[in-house]
């Protein structure tokens, strides 16, 4: 497709309905308002606590904990508009300008230890990626220029200190599995310098995150978290085996370097997102319990950070390339996978998850622990006793499906409805402020309505994405202001105050294989499972009330051996009416039957059945 779109500034679009509802609930009494409280992880402050080394992968890992956390957790007070955690952000991201160094240097080392790192592991770039991406989304929000002043004062002095005869992955030789965690996770600097682009245009860093991929992608291979690497794409390895995590998150400086005109780079991106989706679930997620391996399986695990980044990722290939079906992708992943994770109420989440999930215990094994307790299956506000990674980042996630929900169009006046969900935009339009708002329940309902509210009479075009699982769709406008681009719809006409636009999509149930032949079971953008009652046995307290680990076992083991046939007809819908709409996860609104079958959205389970043989 020949279209492409720009990203809006975060706070251009806000939340309302169900998804205001459930930030305001993590945020007050979810972990996601606390986790400085509830662990040191999040409390540590490297940045202002400096470190002389990271030769040991530990070093680093705090400020990975905390700069996630402040990141997410600025969007999250202003997305939802919620003045005391506003105020307490405020001081947070205040506190973190102020460790700034009078030569720019804004990051966890001491100042005899900066840009002196050998050939092994360091977080350099890592850590001072984690704070810098706080700052601008701080400086968007807020609209106070010093932040972004800082930060382009912090990576003009990392610029001056890396070149191609000074550089920073390619004198890297240690390949033992956790020598280059940090290393690696720096090509995420390139997160920094996009968004500085996008902010100023200033060509410089398109030029410097270029070359940071050129210099990752020279790296002696094998090594660690290489499956993006450049050379290994263009020779098309058969598999991927890098750490989940690193793999989609490196999605996104492949994407920004495929943007140069190289007709190598651009075979890179198609060979990299088709063995993504190779390895990802009906549910939308990248297997990797934490490492890649194996197939689609439906009680494979995979990690929360994953579900982070490759949404981040998805939302940047949809932006560069116009294509819709990485917004079917996106809402696939954050409606089944992503809310399937976490505890409704906002208080834990488990770390490691599956499709199918009969049990969510500590003593499950993973990849990393073999044959040994992983701790990383079961339920958790920090997680700290293995990694406090997952629930930062899941701080991030919903505010990142916010911000992706409407984009402009490349090169006209018009915006892009990309995802669906209750928010309302506020935005320029040829020098006019324009607002929609968009109300509905989706993904629990496939009616929306979009409320149009121009200061004046203006000429835009408003580009509605139709999912590839819509069979029909029905528009409240004259069929022939209507025009239809791949599986975009298109009005385009002089918008009057107040104009109401109504779209519903109509879907039928599909059986959707796993790898191992059994079938999930969809209807539009929501993927239906059988519960299995859920018993919580905590395993640990923490001092703030109301937060615990958890091992989740079902109340009847009879539950999680009966495995029922499916048919592939005599599907209904059945909506409960009485359910919350503000808080639709807690209880399911929706039940999928078939004869004596009752199936639920897979966001509203703990345990449950996610696959199904055929009759």
């Amino acid at each position: 497709m020949t279209t492409s779109f720009e990203r809006l500034p975060l706070g251009a679009i806000k939340p309302i309905g169900w998804i205001k509802a459930q930030l305001i609930r993590d945020l007050d009494h979810g972990f996601a308002g606390c986790l400085d409280r509830l662990t040191d992880r999040a409390a540590h402050d490297l940045f202002a606590q400096r470190i002389e080394s990271s030769e040991q992968q530990v070093a680093w890992w705090d400020s990975e904990t905390r700069g996630n956390w402040l990141w997410g957790y600025v969007m999250m007070a202003h997305l939802a508009d919620q003045p005391a955690h506003q105020q307490r952000a405020r001081e947070l991201l205040a506190d973190l300008k102020r460790t700034q160094d009078a030569d720019g240097y804004l990051g966890i080392y001491s100042t005899a230890s900066r840009y002196q790192h050998g050939d092994g592991e360091n977080g350099e770039l890592w850590g001072q990626s984690r704070a810098l991406l706080a700052l601008l989304a701080y400086y968007e929000l807020s609209g106070d220029a010093a932040y972004l002043e800082a930060v382009q004062r912090a990576v003009a002095l990392t610029m001056s200190r890396y070149a191609p005869d000074r550089p920073y992955f390619r004198s890297a030789v240690k390949i033992e599995r956790d020598a280059l965690t940090g290393l690696t996770h720096g090509l995420c600097y390139v997160d920094v310098l996009e968004w500085l682009y996008a902010l100023t245009r200033d060509e410089v860093y398109r030029a410097f995150g270029q070359w940071l991929y050129e210099d990752f992608s020279s790296m002696p291979r094998p090594f660690p978290n290489d499956d993006l690497a450049l050379p290994n794409l263009l020779e098309n390895k058969p598999n991927f085996a890098g750490h989940a995590v690193h793999t989609v998150e490196h999605l996104r400086a492949l994407l920004w370097a495929g943007l140069n005109g190289d007709e190598e780079r651009a075979r890179a991106v198609e060979i990299a997102l088709r063995q993504i989706k190779r390895y990802t679930l009906p549910s939308g997620v990248l297997l990797g319990d934490e490492a890649i391996h194996d197939e689609p399986v439906p009680d494979v695990g995979y990690e929360y950070c994953t579900m982070t980044e490759l949404l981040l990722s998805l939302s940047s290939a949809l932006q560069k390339s116009g294509e819709a079906v990485y917004g079917d992708w996106i809402e696939n992943l954050v409606f089944n996978a992503g809310q399937g994770a976490r505890l409704a109420d906002g208080t834990g989440l488990a770390y490691l998850s599956a499709d199918t999930r009969f049990a969510a215990v500590a003593s499950r094994g993973d990849f990393y622990s073999l044959d040994q307790p992983g701790r990383r299956f079961k339920y958790s506000p920090t997680h700290e006793d293995v990694a406090c990674c997952c629930n930062p980042n899941a701080v991030r996630f919903m505010p990142h499906y916010i911000s992706g929900l409407w984009m402009k169009v490349h090169g006209q006046a018009g915006v892009a409805a990309t995802t669906y969900g209750p928010c309302v935009l506020k935005t320029e339009i040829e020098a006019t402020t324009v607002i929609i708002e968009e109300a509905t329940d989706y993904p629990f309902s496939a009616t929306i309505t979009f409320t149009i509210k121009p200061d004046r009479p203006i000429k835009f075009a408003l580009w509605l994405r139709k999912p590839q699982w819509a069979t029909s769709f029905d528009l409240s406008v004259l069929d022939e202001l209507i025009s239809e681009i791949e599986d975009w719809l298109i009005l385009e006409k002089t918008w009057s105050p107040n104009e109401v636009v109504t779209l519903k999509f109509s879907a039928a149930v599909e059986l959707v294989p796993y790898a191992n032949g059994a079938h999930s079971v969809r209807n539009g953008p929501l993927q239906y499972v059988l519960p299995i009652e859920p018993e919580l046995h905590v395993i640990k307290d923490y001092a703030l009330p109301g937060f615990h680990d958890y091992d989740i076992v079902p109340r009847d083991p009879v539950q999680a051996v009966e495995v029922p046939l499916l048919d592939r007809e005599g599907w209904q819908i059945e909506i409960d009416v009485q359910a919350d709409r503000l808080h639709p996860w807690d209880n399911a609104p929706l039940h999928l039957k078939q004869g004596s079958l009752t199936l639920v959205p897979m966001g509203c389970t703990i345990l449950r059945r996610a696959a199904f043989p055929l009759e």
